[in-house]
């Protein structure tokens, strides 16, 4: 919270304004991949197979039970690193879950019911996912809960972050799995789909933060930033 606080008075309102709105839609257009992944009934996303069985369980939404398995996630963060969360960690996963819910009104499985059409919005799912993921890591305003369970448990063990990120899906994918949430070959392709479109977006939006950034300090500091 303390480095939020403090870029707001670095660079200003409007720099500040454009990080938010980045993060915002960030999730927003990541919420909408997940939405056509799970629509197109080809597989979804690891963690949604969990949330999709859960809410299959319970009464509870897909998207409630995004944001409850995320605030139990960051509470296991928490718990390993003796520290109290980030306003944007929280604010992640209640938009995600909300965001989630709204986009699965849409009665896509109905208007794009063909073999053809669902495998497009299986692709499409993925690479909007990646994008979204991409913007709102880059505006650096609150990681994903899994980010920081990964962290956390990684500094712990001495492991690294991609055996630790690896045993994270397999185990939210096999729990997933044997509540009955649905695993597809798309489940697989997301996989290995997901991280390059997400690096790729990631690149580009952290380039833009940073213009944005310049342009905050020649406005704030012109003259310190010419010279």
């Amino acid at each position: 919270m303390g480095k939020i606080i403090n870029d707001y008075r670095t660079f200003g309102v409007r720099y500040f304004m454009k990080r938010i709105s980045l993060f915002i839609i960030g999730l927003m257009v990541m919420a909408f991949g997940g939405n056509l992944m799970i629509q197109s009934t080809m597989g979804t996303a690891t963690w949604d197979v969990l949330h999709i069985g859960l809410a299959n369980l319970t009464p509870l939404s897909i998207g409630a039970w995004v944001q409850i398995v995320g605030l139990f996630m960051i509470a296991i963060a928490c718990w390993l690193e003796r520290e109290w969360p980030q306003i944007g960690s929280l604010l992640n996963i209640i938009l995600v879950g909300m965001f989630l819910d709204l986009w699965l009104l849409l009665p896509l499985q109905e208007l794009f019911n063909a073999t053809w059409q669902s495998v497009i919005m299986l692709f499409l799912g993925i690479v909007v996912i990646g994008l979204g993921s991409g913007m709102y890591v880059s505006s650096r305003l609150g990681a994903g809960p899994r980010d920081g369970v990964t962290l956390a448990v990684a500094s712990r063990t001495g492991w690294s972050v991609r055996r630790v990120r690896t045993k994270l899906e397999m185990l939210a994918l096999l729990i997933g799995w044997l509540i009955g949430g649905p695993v597809a070959f798309g489940t697989f392709l997301s996989v290995f789909l997901i991280g390059p479109v997400m690096q790729a977006s990631l690149e580009f939006w952290r380039s833009r933060v940073q213009v944005w950034e310049n342009d905050a300090v020649a406005r704030q500091h012109p003259h310190t930033f010419t010279a």
